[in-house]
């Protein structure tokens, strides 16, 4: 028995020191101390969050790259964001025709690209061919990536578009052999560093 007492006595030592150490809401100022609060406070609504300049444009967003924290009341909640670290990344962006070389022969595949080459160079703008040949979903966005970091999209197709150096507006395919996959590749943008932040959100019962 006095075994048990003494561990129970330790265990709550040890968590009484652990919520001395954690810091408040207010005090908390890095990513650090944000992730000590987070795990002082277990709660599926409490996390971190990214905002990236070019993407969020909400009135929320603004107000926390310009001050750093916001406060939103509800009617049974009250939620905080405080910024815990800023950054810029280096963003991607292109335009790409998927073709599945699973549902057709090689040569099939390689005329059409040469077709949709060909077209493009003709005058047809890359936007109208995406939606007409290209079999990703993206087809519905003109074939555009939008603005992404590195890990954001397939592997593959990221290392082309990062990696290759193509002038911008060049096009340019490729194939992944052991997929039979075909991407026809617009270098629409050039790469560019985009303002982000890192977020503590926290939620308040009232």
């Amino acid at each position: 028995m006095p075994k048990i007492l003494l561990i129970l006595l330790c265990l709550n030592s040890v968590l009484h020191a652990q919520e001395s150490v954690a810091p408040t809401f207010e005090a908390v100022t890095n990513t650090e101390e944000a992730q000590a609060y987070l795990d002082s406070h277990p709660s599926k609504a409490n996390t971190f969050i990214t905002f990236n300049e070019d993407n969020h444009k909400t009135e929320l967003a603004k107000s926390l790259f310009s001050t750093g924290f916001a406060t939103v009341d509800g009617q049974f909640e009250k939620t905080r964001y405080k910024v815990v670290d800023r950054f810029s990344t280096i963003h991607y962006r292109a335009s790409y025709i998927f073709i599945d070389g699973n549902k057709m022969d090689a040569e099939a595949a390689e005329i059409l690209i040469k077709t949709i080459t060909k077209k493009y160079k003709s005058g047809i703008p890359f936007s109208k061919l995406a939606q007409e040949y290209s079999i990703d979903n993206n087809a519905k966005k003109n074939g555009d990536t939008g603005w992404f970091a590195p890990g954001s999209i397939h592997p593959d197709l990221e290392k082309v578009i990062i990696n290759v150096p193509r002038s911008q507006r060049d096009l340019f395919a490729f194939e992944l052999k052991e997929k039979s996959w075909y991407y026809l590749v617009l270098n629409s943008h050039q790469p560019k560093k985009i303002k982000e932040i890192k977020v503590l959100k926290i939620v308040e019962k009232k």
